[in-house]
């Protein structure tokens, strides 16, 4: 089911993707595709009732990749951290973004800060489990689907562009076992550089980003416990610009 959640969200971003691949700075043009490595530090814990058999707890690095195709951003990483003599807690996370600038005011022709109010969809999965665990509930196991809106902006800095922005998402969140939707918020920062240091099609990206998200869950109705999580992160990008 989460596969096929990130495969709707994918069409929608391609969607509203744009279909040139360069921004321009100055006179000259910096590639908006990069791509490179990521370093997460995680911090994310149970934020609830119920017993503590149940609880996650992952405050350890994780690494993966990431690919930016202005506007749209994907990334994929991975993490282990030990919570016993014989057992291990694996994370999983894929996330995938993409947003559209609303310019209301254009401001003035010739100046180089480039202010918008970004519209953006956002879908993420993240899976918690024990090594040891056989039996679903061991697990966290979520899909997200949001939607959202902030304010940005952009300016050339340095034979490239800086970009920052920063959204608001509410959307459904799905879990892995059961039959209930359930509710999800993120509040995210980004900010990119993505430059043409190397040649005018090459150069280094690197970036810089804030995850904070919450996951509301009704598991608990029957019982009145609590299933809620909470998580935030900060994430390190390097790559290159092509």
């Amino acid at each position: 089911m989460w596969m096929r959640s990130l495969l709707v969200s994918a069409f929608w971003f391609v969607l509203v993707s744009p279909a040139g691949a360069q921004v321009s700075y100055g006179e000259k043009a910096v590639a908006s595709n990069a791509a490179g490595i990521t370093l997460v530090a995680m911090d994310f814990r149970f934020d609830g009732t119920a017993p503590s058999e149940i609880e996650f707890a992952f405050d350890g690095l994780a690494y993966g990749v990431y690919y930016n195709r202005h506007p749209l951003m994907l990334t994929y990483v991975r993490g282990a951290q030990t919570i016993g003599s014989k057992d291990k807690l694996a994370l999983t996370d894929f996330s995938m973004s993409g947003w559209i600038p609303f310019r209301p005011f254009t401001g003035k022709k010739d100046s180089k800060v480039d202010f918008f109010f970004p519209i953006g969809l956002q879908s993420d999965y993240r899976r918690i489990q024990r090594t040891q665990g056989s039996v679903e509930v061991d697990a966290f196991e979520y899909t997200v689907v949001a939607a959202g809106t902030g304010v940005g902006a952009s300016a050339p800095v340095f034979r490239g562009i800086l970009s920052a922005k920063g959204l608001a998402y509410y959307g459904i969140a799905t879990r892995s076992f059961g039959f209930d939707t359930d509710t999800s918020a993120i509040m995210e920062i980004d900010v990119d550089w993505i430059s043409a240091l190397l040649t005018d099609k090459f150069g280094i990206s690197l970036g810089y980003s804030y995850r904070w998200q919450k996951w509301y869950s009704d598991l608990g109705q029957l019982t009145g416990d609590s299933f809620d999580f909470i998580g935030k992160h900060h994430a390190f990008r390097l790559g290159m610009s092509f």
